[in-house]
């Protein structure tokens, strides 16, 4: 009777450890296992009230993807919108005192980008980028870049990557009402690391000088920091930075943007 018992012990713990490393697989392939293209849709809303009334809401939406050997997608919509409301007082001939509000836009910019990579070698590729911008702050109507290129990295893994971009870019632009379009070249760096399980970071900065003018430049940069609470939700923080060296007349040339929010994995 004992043999029997120690038989079926062991077969049941054979049994057990059998299942057990199964799972182990299924969890291991889980994990290993990514996304061919991920969707996110962010949003961030501030508001004060008292002795300042403001309103800040920015809202993007971005897709990323990659199939190995063959190449990458990166693409996004955002709109920010921000204004103050803003108290002034007149005094009429008899000596009484009028407190008037007025709203003033302080954001309203809105920007569409696409940049597709194909894969030559496992560190090289070339890309296609492009963008469209509005600012009515920046009183720039439309702003349109495009333009080939070849690029290569010079870190990638499953955690960080590290890429350079160099390329020809034409710009179409309407700004200040005077429209315009140049021969531009295009620079640009980008990194991303997995800092941790549920942390992620990302660097990116642009330098689109004109081919015959390189006082008539932009420079933009952004880095960001995104949490994931969940399996579908997350906090992201992101800092952009915007230099135009030609802005409108009267506008200043840096447009700096700190943005808070959350984010909802489609």
């Amino acid at each position: 009777m004992k043999k029997i018992l120690a038989v079926l012990a062991a077969v049941a713990l054979a049994g057990s450890v059998s299942a057990a490393e199964k799972k182990a697989e299924k969890a291991e392939k889980a994990e290993v296992k990514k996304p061919g293209f991920a969707t996110s849709l962010n949003a961030g809303l501030t508001m004060t009230d008292g002795n300042s009334e403001t309103l800040a809401a920015n809202a993007s939406l971005a897709t990323e993807g990659e199939k190995e050997g063959l190449g990458s997608v990166i693409a996004g919509i955002e709109g920010n919108y921000g204004e103050s409301t803003v108290e002034s007082t007149s005094t009429d001939a008899d000596g009484n005192v009028a407190t008037t509000e007025a709203d003033e836009k302080t954001i309203e910019n809105a920007k569409a980008h696409a940049n597709a990579k194909k894969t030559l070698s496992p560190m090289t590729f070339a890309y296609l980028d492009g963008s469209l911008l509005y600012d009515g702050v920046a009183l720039i109507d439309y702003r349109a870049t495009l333009g080939p290129g070849l690029g290569f990295y010079l870190v990638k893994n499953d955690k960080r990557s590290l890429s350079l971009e160099a390329g020809p870019s034409y710009v179409w632009e309407k700004v200040d009402g005077e429209t315009d379009d140049y021969l531009a070249l295009r620079f640009a760096e980008r990194y991303s690391c997995q800092a941790t399980k549920t942390a992620k970071l990302v660097q990116s900065l642009e330098y689109v000088p004109e081919a015959e003018d390189f006082d008539n430049y932009l420079l933009t940069g952004e880095i960001g920091v995104e949490a994931s609470i969940n399996d579908h939700l997350s906090l992201r923080v992101v800092v952009q930075d915007k230099y135009d060296n030609t802005p409108a007349e009267g506008k200043e040339r840096n447009d700096l943007s700190l943005i808070a929010g959350l984010g909802l994995s489609l």
